[in-house]
This record gives structure tokens, sequence and C-alpha cells, in this order.
């Protein structure tokens, strides 16, 4: 059991290794020859692993010392493994014509992944424009969805490989959190969460079982992050490998404890080699730029308050800056892009949903109530437990505690700092940066506060900080048992063949929503989901009003089309339901290109083939 869990982490490093040398293998291809093609993938592919074998040769000597799980340790083992199973076995599965998602977060999520990954297979110019608004750019970091289309152009299946792919980047993420802070911290990542799921009691008699906390701002990790948001695959474990060498290199700590003390026998480091570290951090903003700007602030803390790493934080600062600011404007579309930063005091607390629900269930509704409540529902003991963390750093003798100091102070002030400003349109996307704060103080919660603790008290800790998380992590999983549905392969199969004849470059106007077949299928349309959109930073209503007037058939709808730079439109099952009334005069004015059951596509630039059908079926 223990040689096996030493291989393990071994090929954390170097499965990460490879999938960042894959990834930046592939964006050198693509721009070199204007798209990628099953044999830049394979060659892409190919190279990454070779840096996985040459990372797996380069540990063949070193002793990498952690305990396997013992006692009460495997029950956060357990249940992660649980999670895993139930939550990606069947995160995109077919039942019968259907093809469904498991989670109900998922039903845009996914469609806006396989259209990234679509487009990117059907060989999409690079650096891509937007699929799902025409005149911008593709501003997203979709480095694990660039790795998928690799998979995908080499053979694989594309609703398959979902599955694979989040099996072992949930596996990788589970053993870089035990090595980052054990069972407590795996623990803390399965069942972050306030007061809400303590709503159960409520609901007793009914078994009503779900996810309290899906409507409020701080969210079940697993369910709402690492199950939707792709990069956080890879991120996750990437972030906490780095944090794992970083505290040994910079800090000389053990991956348990403190500093070596002074006169002690120097310590063995296991740390990634500098090369692995510079590949991790300066690939990081393709994947996830959240984890890139959180560990970039880390790192400037670091450089500020720990003297001893200047040299080797500027080290590997000055080796990744040029390539992890080319990808940071490539993902940004050289800050082109829509503003991300904001003022927002409070975070979310002034939510109205949040507000609605204070008056509904307490019959609260003035704001000095209403906000407390927020932090409260949100967040439960943890503050708490973190105000005590602090208090017990902060009265420790100065030559004590100085990893503790050195992660928790800049972990929490990076924590307060998202509460005041925003790093992304939405600002629920803070949330993305306030998990980083959230799993650094958790191993010292346990390490500084609660391990020594009697054995009582650990077991009402544990329950007051994950007792709600735990409930509304089973509800989750329980929520919708037979999935939903996005599309319909025998309406899909024959749209893809009809779309062959396209480049992929092609713009269509199609109905703006989350299971479009036509985005499904990867070719970029007019107006994509608006709900994307928006939450990319996009204004939507202009765009919007074009594409119904455009379907509705009305006057100047084919110059409509071409400013949006469209010239084919696709008119399907969602277009005759949302368009009832739309006079449709291209069919007396455009050629039709292929026709179905599924509907029909149109090519605006030329007019009707000689034998066209041109009256409404």
């Amino acid at each position: 059991m223990r040689a096996l869990y030493l291989r393990l982490v071994r090929f954390i490093a170097a499965i990460l290794c490879a999938v960042s040398a894959a990834v930046l293998a592939a964006l050198g291809f693509a721009f070199a020859e204007g798209g990628l093609n099953p044999r830049a993938a394979a060659c892409s592919l190919a190279i990454g692993c070779a840096v996985a074998s040459f990372t797996l040769w380069s540990y063949r000597y070193e002793p990498i010392k952690i305990s396997p799980p013992r006692g009460w340790e495997w029950a956060p083992v357990i249940l992660y493994t649980l999670f895993t199973l139930r939550a990606f076995l069947w995160l995109v599965f077919w039942a019968d014509d259907e093809i469904r998602v498991l989670s109900p977060n998922n039903l845009g999520d996914i469609s806006l992944h396989l259209t990234y990954i679509r487009a990117f297979a059907n060989g999409i110019p690079f650096w891509p424009d937007n699929p799902i608004l025409a005149g911008t750019k593709l501003t997203y970091p979709v480095g694990v969805d660039l790795f998928h289309s690799l998979i995908v152009l080499v053979g694989g299946n594309v609703y398959r490989t979902f599955v694979w792919i989040g099996l072992i980047g949930s596996a990788l993420t589970g053993l870089a959190l035990w090595r980052w802070g054990r069972a407590f911290t795996l623990a803390g990542f399965l069942c972050n969460g306030g007061l809400a799921g303590f709503a159960i009691f409520k609901t007793l008699k009914t078994l009503d079982l779900q996810d309290y906390q899906t409507t409020l701002a701080w969210k079940s990790i697993p369910l709402a992050l690492l199950v939707t948001q792709r990069g956080l695959l890879f991120a996750l474990p990437a972030g906490l490998a780095l944090l794992c060498s970083w505290r040994q290199r910079f800090f000389d700590a053990a991956d348990d404890g403190e500093s070596a003390e002074p006169g002690s026998a120097p310590r063995r480091k296991r740390v990634l080699p500098v090369w692995a570290e510079w590949l991790l951090y300066a690939v990081m903003p393709v994947f996830h730029l959240h984890t890139f700007i959180f560990l970039s602030l880390l790192l400037l803390a670091w450089f500020i308050m720990h003297r001893p790493a200047r040299g080797k934080i500027a080290l590997l600062v000055g080796l990744a800056f040029v390539p992890a600011t080319a990808l940071v404007l490539l993902v940004t579309n050289s800050f082109r892009g829509p503003s991300v930063l904001g003022w927002l005091p409070g975070w979310m607390q002034s939510d109205p949903e949040f507000a609605k629900a204070c008056l509904a269930n307490v019959g609260v509704s003035s704001p000095w109530l209403v906000i407390p409540l927020f932090w409260i529902v949100n967040f439960g003991a943890l503050p708490g437990f973190v105000v005590w963390l602090v208090v017990v750093l902060a009265r420790a003798p100065l030559d004590t505690f100085r990893w503790s100091r050195a992660a928790v102070f800049p972990a929490l002030w990076l924590f307060l700092l998202c509460c005041l400003v925003k790093f992304a349109p939405w600002e629920w996307d803070n949330t993305k940066l306030m998990i980083w704060s959230y799993l650094i103080i958790l191993p010292f919660l346990w390490s500084r506060l609660l391990s020594q603790r009697p054995f009582w008290q650990r077991v009402v800790a544990c329950v007051l900080l994950f007792g709600s998380g735990f409930i509304s992590l089973a509800g989750g999983l329980s929520t919708g048992m037979h999935g939903f549905s996005i599309a319909n392969r025998s309406e899909l199969d024959p749209i893809e063949v009809a779309l062959r004849r396209l480049r992929p470059s092609d713009r269509i106007v199609a109905h703006p929503d989350y299971n479009q077949p036509v985005l499904l299928l990867g070719h970029p349309v007019a107006l994509g989901y608006t709900g994307h959109v928006w939450s990319h930073g996009y204004e939507f209503a202009e765009p919007q009003r074009r594409v119904t007037s455009i379907l509705n058939g009305e006057a100047g709808w084919r110059e409509l089309a071409q400013t949006m730079g469209c010239r084919y439109l696709f008119w399907g099952a969602q277009e005759r339901e949302a368009y009832p009334e739309s006079s449709q005069p291209w069919r007396e004015e455009a050629l039709r290109v292929a026709f179905g059951d599924w509907g029909e596509l149109y090519d605006l630039a030329n007019g009707p083939g000689p034998g066209q059908q041109t009256s409404s079926p």
C-alpha cells in the first residue's frame, strides 16, 4: 500500500508536467500551421509523454516519505473517492438517444467546453475568434479544453474523454490535497460550508436532501467548482504541488511542520526541479488565470516578507516572466478584453436574492441584520477559528512558526482583498481566488489549533466546520439521479455531417442557447448563450437584438448578418420554437446548402439554387 502511494505521488508531477508541455507544444504548432490537426496533436502528445518520462527519471532516487492514511483519516479518503466516482463516471453519459450530464450546474458549462473542444479539433485558426460572440477574440483560459481536443484529434471519443480527464484530474487533486494538509484539508475541501446544510433538520420528515448551498455565495467547492470549472482539474493539483515544493525550497519547512531548528541535521528537500516549477507556474495562465494571479501575489508577499527566499523567488519569476506574460496576453486579448477589476466592498453581501431569502425565512429585511447573516450563513464557524489561529500565531515568539505566518497571513490578506475588489466581471468568480486562501489556511487550523485538543473537542470542531458542507455535498450528488439532457444524438449526427462543408471559422446565425447544436459541434455563432457572454464580461443586448431581428426576417436582415461576420444561417428546432412568426425570407433569397429532419442551413452569400424549395414546410 505504501509503495503504491509513493508511486502515485511521483506521478502527480509527471502527469502535470506532461499536460503542460503538450499544451505549450500544441499552441506552438497551432500558431505555426494556422490551427490544430491530427499530426500536430500527435506530436504535442508525444512531447508531453517525453516530458513525463523525463520527470519520472529525475525522481528515480528521490525518497518521498509520506505516511498513508491511519485510523479516522480513512473517512475523508473514502468520501473523496466516492465523490470522484459518482461525480465523474457520470459526468457526461448517454440515456438512449439523449446526451446527459449528471450535475445541473454542468448544463451550461459542459456545453461551453464542448464548443471550445470541437472548435479546436475542427482546426479553427489561432488565436481564435470568440465562438460565442461575433467581433471579439477568445478571452478564456482554455488549457484543459485544448488538451482535450488533442486527444479527440488522435481518435479519442469527445464524451468519454470528459470522464477520463475528470477522473484523473480529481485523483491528482485528491493526492495533492493529501500531501498539502492530509485528512483535515481533504475533508475541508469536500465539506466547506457555513450553516445552510443544517436546514436538513427542517425537512427530515420529507427526506428532502439537496445542495443547500447552491443559492449561496460560498458554494460547495467540489460541486460548484471542481465538477464544472475544468481548468481547476489542472490548476488545483498543479498549484498545490507548487505550494508543497515552495514551502521546502523557500522556507525549509517539512510537509507537516515548521522550519528546521538552527544546528539541526539538514533535511533532504523533496521539491520539484526548478524547471518543473517554472513549467507549471509559467503555463498556469492558459489553464486558470485566477490561480496564476493568486500564486503571483503570494510570491510577491513572500518576496517582501522573507528575505532569504528573495533570490530564489526572483529567479523563478524571472524565468517564467516571458512565457507567462505571453499567455496572459493571449487569454486577455492583450488586455483589450472586458475589464475584470472593479471595486466591490463586501463581496456579495448585498445580493438581493439572499436578502429575499432572509425576509422569507427569518423575517429580517434590515441591512444591519442581513449583512451579518450573509457571513454567518455562508461561513458559519470558520471566521471564528481563523481569528483564533491569527491570535495564536501573532502571540507566538517571532523565531517560531515562521512558515505558518508566511502562509496564513498573506492568504488571509488575499481573502480580504477579494472581499473588496472583484477580479472578474461576475463577482462570484472571486471564489476561484478565495478557495486558495481557504486551502492554505486549513492545514494550520489543524496543526496549530486542533491536533492537540481532546478528541471530543476535535469532533465538535469538525462538525461545526464541515457538517453543513457534508450535508450539501450528499444532497448535491443525489440531485437529478438520472441526469439532465443537453442534446439528442439523432439530431447532432446529421447536423455534424451538414456542417462539414463549412470552414472552421465560418460564423453562423442561430438561436442563442446553451445547447445550440451548432455550438455543441464547435462552430462559431453570432451570439451564444447569453449567460456565458455576460459572465465573460461582454454586453449582449445589442447582439441579441440583431440576432432576433435576423431570425425574425425583419427588413435588413441580410445586412445585419454581414455586419456580424455571418455567412450562414441555421434554422432548426430551437429557431422554429423561438421565432414562430418569422417570415423566413432566406428561403427565397439565400442558397440552401443542407436540410433534413433536423432543419436547414442557408448560405447568405448566394441566391437560391435551381429547384430549391422556397415555400414554408
